[in-house]
């Protein structure tokens, strides 16, 4: 716990619905924070550009700022430099999680992330979300604007469904359908 504080992760690979699980957790009167949001933030943090472009080149930046795009072409399609990048950004993404939970004037806080296990990211209790993965290959594509075959990359770059049914506190399937979020809340009141 943070200081007094229940943190729960909301993780899972891209296109499997966190955001919509997070929505429902906002619409019940939880703060959530999106890791994805404090990545953006972070990545106009000067040094993060530093050492990204150090490890990348300037090829990477649009406008003096690291591209999300061009940096998923090059990690999504070599793990080692998808790891890099990790290391380079968890520690900027991680610190400013922690200072938005201490912030929050919630006992109860919810961190969405996808890589929240593979950060280091110390929470209470762990909620996996998975999906099919033609329907998170949709998911992406239609979000996201990229192809199959680089919709298909990402999804090969992530954890397999049977990693968050190992390590999470609790798994959600969310193929469709309203997901029923009462059950999250019992279990996190526990």
């Amino acid at each position: 716990m943070m200081q007094n504080k229940k943190v729960v992760g909301i993780t899972g690979g891209s296109g499997t619905g966190k955001s919509h699980i997070s929505s429902l957790l906002r619409k019940a009167g939880f703060p959530v924070i999106d890791a994805d949001e404090i990545a953006h933030r972070c990545l106009k943090n000067s040094e993060c550009i530093a050492e990204i472009t150090k490890e990348f080149g300037r090829d990477v930046l649009t406008k003096g700022i690291p591209d999300r795009k061009k940096l998923g072409e090059i990690v999504f399609s070599d793990p080692k430099k998808l790891e890099k990048l990790g290391k380079i950004t968890h520690k900027y993404i991680l610190s400013e999680i922690r200072r938005e939970i201490l912030k929050a004037e919630s006992e109860t806080v919810f961190v969405d992330g996808a890589v929240l296990i593979e950060s280091g990211m110390d929470c209470d209790f762990m909620i996996g979300i998975i999906a099919d993965k033609n329907i998170r290959k949709r998911r992406i594509m239609d979000r996201d604007g990229i192809t199959d075959e680089e919709a298909q990359r990402r999804i090969s770059a992530q954890q397999e469904d049977g990693f968050y049914r190992e390590i999470c506190d609790f798994v959600i399937e969310n193929n469709g359908g309203e997901p029923d979020i009462s059950e999250i809340i019992k279990r996190i009141a526990k």
